[in-house]
């Protein structure tokens, strides 16, 4: 299966291509070659295609026409491409405040995607059954073929050992620290279950396909209801000795007592998330949601409510930026007006660094779970044919 899995991965990525051109890149020879096309084909995983035009990953996930492949002299190469229903993968994203799922084609299409805000101090149960209906409610307004479906991806808050697929710590949501997603949902839907880091998920996505998609190694860290971090470096998400990413939330920026170091009473995630911030600008100015935030703010009066926050951030980042000397550091939140000010801030802190601010979409979010899906689907074994 090596050598078919090859194969497909690079009409996965080249959008279409001969076979002449994969015995050119892979080294194999033209009767393996012939013979791994028609087998794909045979299986309804490729079909012909009536050009070679190329195609590029979007930021959005999706494709985009290219400029036609160069034809050598002579003969007129016959090409390839993907069958997009010969397969299909799903992609959650979710925190405390809200999960988003997409199904997507096995061309990472997008076929359909979902939105589920949660109420306040939500629990586990109620979360994970939410998700399942939405993933459910997904494939069935998208038709999926159950015996078509890949895999799903899961982008998760907290500490999660991404090989278990168990999440070590999250404490916003009731009874998730050490709850096996992986497990549950592989259980539930017969097919592997990837579960990564949300903020790892949507860093690989914007490294790849999105704002920093020039880099060669980007620092990305996510405020939403907690704050979160991720370094990709070389294409690959960095993960500690203990298989989890970076811990950006659990970074001190500031401690009165060894007790209150100890205890994570100083942590940047207790001044600089949603909620602590909101209400540091509720101080000062009548404001009920960070949608008011955006409507009614300056990112000066911004910047000034939250002056002392935003230097605990810059700290806490500038210090990670020295650590992994990233070429570039990408802010994430929910909201403009807030990934900006973020961005500003860090600047000043880091002004050598290319510094990038970005709003959460939390489609996106889940085509980088899709992608993980994806590249465990491609993934070659050991042996070879």
């Amino acid at each position: 299966m090596s050598n078919e899995k090859l194969v497909l991965n690079l009409i996965f990525n080249d959008k279409a291509i001969s076979q002449s051109q994969v015995v050119q890149r892979t080294g194999l020879k033209a009767p393996t070659v012939f013979r791994i096309f028609a087998k794909l084909e045979e299986a309804g995983f490729i079909q012909s295609c009536t050009d070679g035009a190329g195609g590029a990953r979007t930021a959005a996930g999706g494709w985009e026409s290219g400029k036609p492949r160069p034809e050598r002299k002579g003969r007129r190469p016959h090409y390839y491409c993907i069958v997009p229903s010969s397969g299909y993968a799903v992609g959650v994203d979710f925190s405390s405040l809200a999960a988003a799922v997409i199904v997507v084609d096995f061309r990472n299409q997008l076929i359909h995607h979902d939105v589920a805000e949660f109420p306040k101090q939500p629990g586990r149960k109620d979360i994970l059954n939410t998700i399942d209906a939405m993933i459910r409610d997904a494939l069935e307004h998208a038709a999926v073929d159950p015996e078509r479906l890949i895999g799903i991806g899961i982008a998760a808050p907290g500490v999660v050992d991404t090989v278990s697929g168990r999440v070590v710590e999250y404490a916003r949501i009731i009874g998730l620290t050490g709850f096996p997603l992986k497990d549950h949902f592989e259980s539930r839907y017969g097919v592997p279950v990837e579960v990564h880091n949300n903020a790892s998920v949507i860093a690989s996505g914007a490294y790849h396909y999105g704002a920093a998609r020039e880099e060669n190694s980007l620092l990305a860290v996510l405020v939403r209801s907690g704050v979160g971090g991720a370094l990709v470096t070389d294409g690959r998400v960095f993960l500690n000795g203990t298989r989890t990413a970076i811990e950006v939330g659990r970074t001190a920026v500031r401690a009165e007592s060894f007790e209150q170091l100890v205890t994570n009473g100083a942590v940047l995630e207790s001044y600089v998330a949603e909620q602590p911030l909101l209400g540091r600008i509720q101080e000062r100015y009548p404001v009920e949601s960070w949608k008011e935030v955006e409507e009614r703010l300056s990112r000066n009066e911004l910047s000034t409510a939250v002056a002392t926050e935003l230097l605990y951030f810059a700290t806490a980042v500038r210090n990670l930026g020295h650590i992994f000397h990233p070429e570039a550091v990408l802010l994430i939140s929910r909201f403009r007006i807030l990934s900006e000010v973020l961005s500003e801030a860090v600047r000043k802190a880091l002004p050598q660094r290319r510094v990038i601010p970005m709003v959460y979409d939390p489609v996106q979010a889940c085509y980088g779970a899709t992608d993980m899906v994806f590249q465990q689907f491609f993934r070659l074994s050991s042996g070879s044919e």
